[in-house]
């Protein structure tokens, strides 16, 4: 698929309307639905991410909207990225990462879907995979918000895209201070997955002075508190940056304290499901992070999770 070039994202949304008007339907259109609820409970459904672990817990259903939030390095991108190598596999995802160039995106999901740092064979054939699977949108920086919505509607509506990541809110064009612009934003984001049935993933940092020390939660994540009432899932990002000190000691040959030496027992990162609105289960994951390969797995030992770009 050749995705044309050139196109005015800002007037593509205008196009598209206002993002008003939702579909309004009397109680008995749901009759089926709502007697599947009462017989069934709520059904674990939607999107599975990589780790087993995970899947009769947290699923990415189509329709909602994931804030993925976390410190400056703890490593949120990078765990999107997984996610939506995995997810690429079956389906297509749209990336908006816009403070990291493509090729460098691309070159980080292209070490985890090889185990390992590529050749250069590797990763042309890791790029002719991706084509019609991943696909990415080329800016950098600070984009106005507008554009931002109308990528979100293009790559869903357009190319078929059932995940759709913005990397980050902070480079969404809007001023910290302007809470009320910043809750609109992810009003639309909102009504856009739902919309469309797609699952929008929006990557958050949190509010400076939080201590590493331990691990965040919703509330202190930057911005108005509408972000995280508006999502339907709100993940923490954690990483054991303790642990990550006393492996580089210890590889340096330096002498550990006892908390470093405590810390080496604990997994290196955790991903906190705070919010999950449709499902039942909050709670935390841990997870190894494989430096060799990038990738993140669901236990200690040193396995990584095997992907192929033949199928």
């Amino acid at each position: 698929m050749i995705i044309p070039s050139g196109i005015d994202f800002k007037d593509y949304l205008e196009m598209q309307g206002l993002l008003e008007g939702q579909e309004v339907h009397w109680g008995n259109h749901w009759a089926d639905a709502l007697v599947d609820r009462i017989n069934n409970g709520i059904e674990v459904f939607g999107d599975k991410l990589p780790w087993s672990k995970t899947h009769n817990t947290f699923r990415l259903r189509p329709g909602e909207l994931t804030i993925w939030a976390g410190i400056n390095g703890h490593r949120k991108s990078m765990i999107v990225g997984q996610v939506m190598l995995s997810l690429a596999k079956t389906m297509r995802v749209c990336i908006a990462s816009l403070e990291m160039s493509p090729e460098s995106t691309l070159a980080r999901m292209c070490q985890q879907a090889a185990g390992c740092y590529p050749s250069g064979e590797y990763a042309r054939s890791f790029a002719y995979w991706s084509e019609e699977r991943v696909c990415i949108y080329d800016q950098l920086d600070t984009v106005e918000a507008t554009r931002i919505l109308g990528v979100v509607h293009y790559a869903a509506k357009e190319l078929n895209c059932s995940h759709i990541v913005i990397d980050s809110l902070m480079k969404c064009g809007l001023n910290e201070e302007d809470y009320a612009a910043e809750k609109k934003f992810v009003d639309r984001l909102q009504w856009a997955a739902k919309n469309y049935k797609v699952h929008i993933h929006l990557i958050c940092h949190m509010r400076k002075g939080v201590s590493e020390d331990r691990i965040p939660n919703k509330f202190d994540i930057k911005g108005t508190g509408g972000i995280t009432d508006l999502a339907d899932n709100v993940v923490v990002c954690w990483k054991n940056k303790i642990k990550e000190q006393a492996l580089f000691k210890q590889k340096n040959g330096s002498q550990i304290s006892q908390v470093e030496a405590e810390s080496l027992e604990r997994p290196d990162q955790y991903m906190v499901v705070e919010k999950q609105r449709h499902g039942e289960w909050e709670g935390s994951y841990q997870l190894w992070f494989n430096e060799n390969s990038l990738q993140f797995t669901g236990d200690n030992s040193g396995n990584i999770i095997p992907f192929g770009i033949d199928s």
